[in-house]
């Protein structure tokens, strides 16, 4: 891979925005993305502090080194940023997505920044993104919500994936669900492998049984 591709595939892994990794490195959000897209490539002298906030060498951003993946633990902001962040380690090895979800949880009532989480979670509001590789369920969401399983929330001001059911309420973004939609009104697409029912849905559904409109 280029080292535009690197930098977006650990930017991606660690759940950052391309506007989060540019005010870390104190760019503009342009100069990420002509990295990203292997228009330029970052100045030399940033080249240890991309390395630094990915927690791998400088030879890993050049495809020199087969390290790990870097994992949510590494690379955590400088600043509190609030954000509630679940681990599960044994060892020295950390368990994350399908391998610690179906044996963990997490429960707070704590209203958060943001989640990015390797087990199912529980929680309040949460002021910003949700990325969960469990179960999913908390209260308003200001962001996005990935989940490897259940969503169950309030309302959601951006989109929500979800591999299996989606219950929350209205949504302004897409929902996308493996298994079945219930909700209130959504801004954007309803995608369920499922059922779909839910109130009024701004662009277009496609369920793979029944849906139903509460007008």
């Amino acid at each position: 891979m280029t080292i535009g591709q690197k930098i977006a595939c650990y930017r991606k892994q660690m759940n950052i925005t391309q506007e989060k990794l540019a005010q870390q490195l104190q760019v503009t959000n342009q100069a990420v993305s002509k990295w990203e897209s292997d228009q330029c490539c970052p100045d030399v002298m940033l080249l240890p502090r991309i390395a630094d906030i990915f927690g791998v060498s400088i030879d890993a951003l050049f495809g020199r080194a087969n390290e790990p993946q870097p994992q949510h633990i590494k690379g955590l902001p400088w600043r509190d940023d609030g954000v509630l962040r679940v681990c599960v380690y044994i060892g020295h090895e950390l368990l994350a997505g399908g391998k610690a979800e179906s044996g963990f949880s997490f429960s707070t009532d704590r209203c958060v920044q943001g989640v990015i989480s390797a087990v199912s979670i529980t929680c309040g509001d949460v002021d910003g993104d949700v990325n969960g590789a469990g179960n999913v369920s908390c209260g308003n969401v200001g962001g996005n919500v990935d989940a490897g399983r259940d969503v169950n929330c309030g309302n959601v001001e951006g989109n929500v994936d979800a591999g299996a059911d989606v219950i929350c309420g209205n949504v302004e973004g897409d929902v996308d669900a493996g298994v079945n939609v219930n909700c209130g009104n959504v801004g954007g697409n309803v995608d369920a492998g499922c059922n779909v029912e839910c109130g009024s849905v701004a662009g277009d559904v496609d369920a793979g049984m029944t849906v139903t409109i509460k007008k």
